[in-house]
């Protein structure tokens, strides 16, 4: 065998190898998955389990190595580990920025990821009737439904999708800093601090069965960041 041939199929069978390795790999994780949310579970509450298989899979989405988990149709019962209430923004969607599959997470959106009671009674039939313990409230930047509230404040006029960003617009005018990312901040946070305050939720809330925090994507990097409440 000439020595060219021989390099070439020695750097094809190491190929092969890598391949194998890392499909291997993938499957162990997906297997082990389940297995990691039962030790979770019993290590805390549903809504930590929750939240924190979301920021690994978006730690996942930005280091470009998802696992795609889930990604064949289904029709079995579904018992979603969490609600996201997102903006409509096509550059935000849930379940590629998590890295969840079909039947894991409960998506509802609308332009400045705020609701109204159609809205409303989505959220809640996911914690209901489906067991969600967890809520996202999820904003993100340059979110043009945010950015149209701030530039028309005060509109009386204004129909529900800008009169529902309009506390947050209220709330850090004159604060340092960009208009447009402070009232995306305080958006997600005043709208979680609504939703916790739902007669149909509080209770849930009250007795730390259901949690709810306000977050922020950010559309160059891809990094959900869990905000701080006031």
């Amino acid at each position: 065998m000439n020595r060219p041939w021989a390099i070439y199929r020695l750097a094809t069978q190491r190929s092969v190898c890598r391949a194998l390795i890392a499909g291997v790999a993938i499957v162990i994780a997906l297997a082990a998955a389940p297995r990691k949310l039962y030790a979770l579970a019993a290590a805390g509450p549903l809504s930590a389990v929750a939240l924190q298989e979301l920021l690994d899979g978006n730690a996942r989405f930005v280091g470009n190595r998802p696992l795609h988990p889930n990604a064949r149709p289904s029709n079995a019962k579904q018992h979603p580990i969490a609600v996201i209430l997102s903006c409509a923004d096509s550059r935000v969607p849930p379940e590629m920025i998590f890295d969840q599959g079909v039947g894991n997470i409960f998506i509802v959106r609308v332009a400045g990821n705020t609701y109204d009671r159609l809205a409303f009674e989505s959220l809640h039939f996911a914690v209901a009737n489906l067991g969600a313990r967890l809520i996202v409230v999820m904003g993100h930047d340059q979110c043009g439904a945010v950015a149209a509230a701030v530039k028309t404040y005060p509109d009386p006029k204004a129909g529900p999708m800008l009169a529902n960003i309009y506390p947050a617009v209220a709330a850090t005018r004159g604060q340092p800093g960009d208009p447009i990312d402070n009232a995306v901040a305080e958006n997600a946070r005043l709208v979680a601090q609504r939703l916790a305050a739902e007669p149909a939720l509080a209770p849930l809330v009250a007795r730390g069965e259901l949690r709810i925090v306000p977050a922020r994507y950010n559309l160059a990097t891809g990094a959900v960041t869990v905000l701080p409440a006031k």
